[in-house]
């Protein structure tokens, strides 16, 4: 914390140094003077902004910090627990496979699901990843940065985007291959569960109606 509130002290100083110093050289006209008056005006107005930037990235650093802590501090869900919220069938496609307790030996509690129709042409992935332990909270922690950040990416074949979506902070991505869509959203469900749904043939705003057909309640807090 030390380190950004001695940024927002250089860029003061930078600021009010530089706008001194035109204000110095504006005896030279009137004309010269209004000009160095605005140029320090704008210079003070910038570095406000920046501190007020830097406010708001040290509020989300401690807030992170408590989610990270709060994490640490509890257990990992069982396997049971994680394979409770994947049903046997999502939108009509089985369930093919389900594999769980791939990262024990880490100390990080995960699941995977993979469901798909009768003739492979709609394909479903689901993936969790409990927040709670050592390892997994920092990782958690990590995440949080990257989802509380706006951010789009846009190509030819593929839109990414990180934003609000469902009333949380989600990474919307939708991509083309051969003209067929795959989308897939990532969010964290209740500040612990790193969550991630694909769809192959599927829009983001269909995926985003499955979220909620998931047993995400049966998961602890």
């Amino acid at each position: 914390m030390k380190k950004q509130f001695l940024f927002a002290s250089i860029i003061l100083s930078s600021t009010l140094f530089f706008a001194c110093g035109n204000n110095n050289n504006s005896s030279e006209s009137n004309d010269a003077e209004e000009t160095d008056e605005k140029s320090v005006i704008e210079n003070l107005s910038d570095a406000g902004d920046a501190v007020k930037g830097l406010s708001g990235l040290e509020k989300a650093m401690k807030d992170v910090e408590t989610q990270t802590n709060a994490l640490k501090a509890k257990s990992p869900v069982t396997n049971d627990e994680l394979k409770n919220v994947l049903p046997e069938s999502l939108d009509g496609l089985k369930r093919k496979s389900i594999r769980v307790g791939d990262s024990a030996s880490l100390g990080i509690s995960t699941a995977n699901a993979s469901y798909e129709n009768e003739d492979g042409s709609k394909t479903l992935d689901i993936s969790i990843m409990d927040g709670a332990g050592e390892a997994a909270s920092a990782i958690t922690g990590l995440a949080f940065y990257g989802f509380n950040t706006d951010s789009e990416e846009i190509s030819d074949d593929r839109t990414e985007k990180t934003t609000e979506f469902k009333g949380q902070r989600a990474k919307l991505t939708e991509s083309k291959y051969n003209e067929e869509l795959t989308s897939t959203i990532e969010w964290i469900q209740k500040k612990r569960y790193l969550m991630k749904i694909e769809g192959k043939t599927y829009t983001i705003d269909q995926l985003g109606n499955l979220m909620d057909k998931l047993n995400l309640d049966k998961l602890p807090e």
